[in-house]
């Protein structure tokens, strides 16, 4: 119990996120310039592809005009961040957060990318479940065989830890147990995940190893 949760805050010493992970967005597609056609909520019947997305501190952004300002706290309200406002001089500071994890469905490709960029252009971390064979981006394989229990008994912290297990596709059940929660899991299949960079993929790596998975580490191929 002690590892899991020594190595789930080193895991959250990095930025990482909807108030509730088994929440999805649907992802329509984004301007790199304006937020005006970002539209998360259409219905998308092919198959999709899943994007996990948090950042954990205020960030601001700054709007020279109220229409601006509005297209942003409608688009990031849409995808599940916490907003506040504030006029400041000639401009609108818009604030926002996603403390936990959330995630989006994407139909293709272009739309990840699309939406990947617009995410961490806003300062947000981000994780692809199940990418490409194809990916030149490092990742991380994990599977658990056989489920495993563990007594949480912070409740934001068993909050967080539940999100971000169902986030990447874990099978996830819990009850209350006295005065603690009891969390079970198990991932039987092997998954992918697909990270920013090599820091991300080694700290998601030591928190699933530490958690009780195992592991493989695709590091950046190289052209």
């Amino acid at each position: 119990m002690k590892v899991l949760l020594l190595v789930w805050v080193a895991i959250w010493g990095f930025s990482f996120e909807i108030t509730s992970c088994a929440q999805d967005s649907v992802g329509g597609q984004p301007n790199s310039i304006s937020t005006k056609s970002l539209v998360p909520a259409k219905s998308i019947k092919s198959s999709t592809m899943k994007m996990g997305y948090r950042v954990e501190a205020w960030k601001t952004l700054h709007s020279s005009s109220s229409e601006e300002a509005e297209q942003s706290i409608a688009t990031l309200k849409k995808i599940g961040c916490e907003v506040k406002t504030q006029e400041h001089g000639n401009h609108i500071d818009v604030s926002y957060r996603c403390v936990d994890w959330r995630s989006m469905k994407l139909s293709n490709s272009q739309l990840l990318n699309q939406w990947s960029g617009w995410c961490k252009d806003r300062g947000m971390e981000t994780v692809l479940l199940n990418p490409s064979v194809d990916t030149k981006q490092p990742t991380v394989r994990f599977r658990m065989a056989a489920s495993r229990t563990v007594h949480l008994h912070d409740e934001v912290k068993a909050k967080q830890i539940l999100n971000t297990l169902r986030m990447i596709g874990c099978e996830v059940t819990s009850k209350i147990h006295g005065n603690h929660l009891d969390a079970t899991f198990s991932c039987p299949d092997w998954l992918v995940i697909e990270l920013a960079d090599e820091p991300q993929a080694h700290a998601w790596q030591s928190w699933l190893k530490g958690s009780g998975f195992e592991t493989q580490h695709t590091h950046v191929k190289k052209e």
